[in-house]
């Protein structure tokens, strides 16, 4: 049964809205934008090797990060598996740039998020079929989160020379708890799946003004619009699949 119900009329709307290739340029163009407007391009990091330092153009990279993360959750949300190999490859860009914000557990935490982004990657190409909740759903959520609290842990205490922060530690780990989870159901394509994506992006927004990434911050905000979309239009799918199946 469907947690939010729409008209037959604002339904084909919003599944106009969720499929329009003018919403894919609409959100890059909000965090590029809004990236460069606030300055975020010119953020540079000193990274020191041996005796000599340079300044990593840090802002940059992070910003043409999110632009192909958000080419890559445009095309999962219209079903398209591109963006699922788009996601594989993406994320060992995002690692690079979580640990060098400060995340310490990220070279534990994101190879769990790249096999997860490419297992679906696999299933979707074998077939795509829109699932109702069950027990591996729920099954999903849990081991990730369990998953999530183990390894960042270990990355906060056995790959950090700091004192283990807990404050950033459970802003790290819950996201990528729920991240995992949300990661693995991606295999199966759950239309709820996108209410996990919303507590998803409400906690990065959290951490990432936390480590002050304001393209992150942007981002996710524009994810949170696009969460809502993408379940009404793969929960109308799927009920119609259902019908028609019948």
């Amino acid at each position: 049964m469907a947690l939010i119900t729409f008209s037959k009329k604002s339904t084909q709307t919003i599944k106009s809205i969720t499929n329009s290739r003018y919403l894919d340029f609409i959100g890059l163009v909000i965090v590029l934008v809004g990236s460069v407007v606030l300055g975020y391009h010119k953020t540079e990091i000193p990274i020191h090797f041996n005796t000599t330092t340079f300044n990593f153009p840090l802002g940059i990279f992070s910003i043409i990060n999110v632009g192909f993360s958000m080419v890559s959750t445009r095309l999962v949300t219209k079903k398209n598996n591109l963006g699922n190999l788009i996601g594989t490859l993406n994320t060992a860009l995002s690692g690079a740039i979580d640990f060098l914000l400060g995340n310490a557990a990220a070279i534990l935490t994101y190879p769990i998020s790249f096999i997860g982004n490419y297992i679906a990657y696999r299933f979707w190409k074998k077939k795509k079929i829109l699932n109702s909740i069950d027990a591996i759903f729920y099954r999903n959520l849990g081991f990730g989160m369990v998953l999530s609290l183990i390894l960042n842990y270990l990355g906060f205490t056995y790959f950090s020379d700091k004192p283990i922060d807990w404050q950033l530690f459970f802003a790290i780990a819950i996201p990528a708890g729920i991240s995992f989870g949300g990661t693995f159901n991606n295999s199966r394509m759950y239309p709820d799946n996108w209410f996990m994506w919303q507590l998803y992006n409400l906690s990065k927004i959290v951490q990432s003004v936390l480590i002050l990434n304001i393209a992150n911050t942007i981002k996710y905000i524009f994810y949170f619009f696009n969460a809502i979309i993408g379940y009404i239009t793969w929960n109308d799918d799927k009920v119609k699949n259902t019908i028609i199946s019948e």
